[in-house]
């Protein structure tokens, strides 16, 4: 609390402050005047605009009282509030003084909210009123309802983006449940025009804030269908950026193991496995870092990897995220590698990771161990079967969910997201031809 004396000169009104009250109450100025005398009167409220200009937000009679007193200054508690919440808050107050407004001052009030596009539910707790209360005072005044049928483009808006039927909104505005749609159905034709015009996101939201339309990034994401489905052919680390925050409910990774893999399970021996060598570690941790806030608040993560690196991957996931469990995929088949002095390997690691609390969606809680045999597809030296990664994505997300895979490979993760109906985005720095 910041308290000081303010010569009264210095201290303006605002003309709307001035007139929730339609006169002033002589008994009151002189009720204060005896207060001031006697040193027991509380400080006035006001906003700062710099040292010699002060906005009076309560303390109307308190000021008239030391004027009539020939003081040249006044007490005055200092605090800080945004323009546009300042006659809010003299209103409340006010409210606060337990001085009833008459029927017209209390209309005139209601009415320069209703200008200020704030909502029934706003208008009430400024009131401390039940919002029923505030949506009966309207309905009952035709000037009321006329000037909110006017201004219901905003209230309708905000009911809409806190989820409320539309009609519940119609009910409460007096309008039709055809009306209401028009008008939601108008706000988000404007929105796809400025997004298709070439409008940033952040300049969409802040366009519809200062309208006093309460859109999120979230909420914008929400309503405006991305291009998704598609694989982008270019540098994870390059494209990973371009990404909107918030957007992405489960990732699913094959990165390179840094192990130089090279297959010789299939019948058609491939290259060894680009930048699969110890720049592979740095590019996960680079990638991790990059692709976190374009995960939703709470998404999962599933990565691939080996026990070879498991001692290196794994450190770097929890850089980022919560590692929730390790899986492990049985192939069903015996590995190459060391024929007479080592067990064959038969599995691959998955390390599945969550950021917040997403839930799992399978009906029965699903085992760390998936037995599924390897593809027998030529695309890629490591491509995953689409039935394992079907069982990931239906684990992980809902349909229209979005997954995202930024090793691609020949699209396996893909392939299955758009079996399962979810949207998906792939990333992959080369072309593979598809059988």
């Amino acid at each position: 609390m910041k308290i000081k004396e303010i010569p009264v000169e210095y201290i303006e009104f605002d003309e709307k402050i001035k007139d929730i009250r339609n006169s002033q109450s002589e008994e009151a100025i002189g009720r204060y005047m005896e207060k001031y005398e006697s040193g027991t009167s509380k400080a006035i409220l006001v906003k700062e605009i710099d040292r010699q200009h002060f906005i009076l937000i309560d303390g109307y009679h308190r000021l008239e009282a030391i004027k009539r007193l020939n003081k040249r200054k006044i007490e005055a508690e200092i605090i800080e509030i945004d323009d546009k919440d300042i006659y809010s808050k003299a209103v409340e107050y006010n409210v606060e003084h337990g001085v009833r407004l008459t029927n017209e001052e209390e209309e005139n009030v209601i009415l320069n909210f209703i200008d200020e596009f704030k909502s029934d539910e706003e208008i009430a707790g400024i009131f401390h009123l039940a919002r029923r209360t505030i949506n009966d005072r309207i309905n009952k005044s035709q000037t009321l309802k006329k000037a909110r049928i006017a201004k219901s483009k905003v209230p309708t808006i905000n009911y809409f983006l806190e989820g409320r039927k539309q009609s519940d909104i119609a009910k409460d505005l007096r309008l039709t449940e055809g009306a209401i749609s028009q008008r939601i159905t108008n706000w988000l034709d404007e929105l796809k025009e400025l997004y298709n015009t070439g409008t940033p996101k952040e300049e969409i939201i802040k366009i519809q804030n200062e309208k006093n339309i309460k859109l999120t990034p979230e909420k914008l994401n929400e309503l405006i269908e991305e291009d998704y489905n598609k694989l982008i052919i270019n540098d994870c680390l390059k494209e990973i950026p371009k990404l909107d925050d918030g957007i992405i409910d489960c990732l699913i990774i094959d990165p390179p193991y840094g192990i130089e893999f090279q297959s010789n399970y299939k019948k058609e021996k491939h290259d060894k496995i680009e930048s699969d060598n110890q720049s592979a570690i740095s590019l996960l941790d680079k990638s991790l870092g990059l692709i976190q806030p374009k995960l939703k608040t709470n998404s999962h993560i599933y990565i691939f990897t080996s026990w070879k690196v498991f001692d290196k991957v794994k450190p770097i996931v929890e850089k980022y995220f919560d590692i929730k469990n390790c899986l492990v995929w049985n192939k069903n088949i015996y590995g190459m590698g060391d024929l007479n002095n080592n067990y064959a390997d038969s599995y691959e690691l998955i390390i599945f990771a969550s950021q917040g609390k997403r839930k799992l969606y399978a009906e029965k809680r699903p085992l760390n161990i998936l037995n599924y045999n390897p593809t027998e597809n030529t695309n890629h030296p490591t491509e995953k079967p689409v039935d394992l990664l079907k069982e990931l994505i239906s684990n992980s997300t809902k349909e229209g969910e979005i997954v995202l895979d930024y090793f691609a490979g020949s699209g396996s993760t893909l392939k299955a997201s758009k079996e399962c109906k979810r949207k998906w985005l792939g990333i992959e720095i080369k072309e593979y031809n598809e059988e």
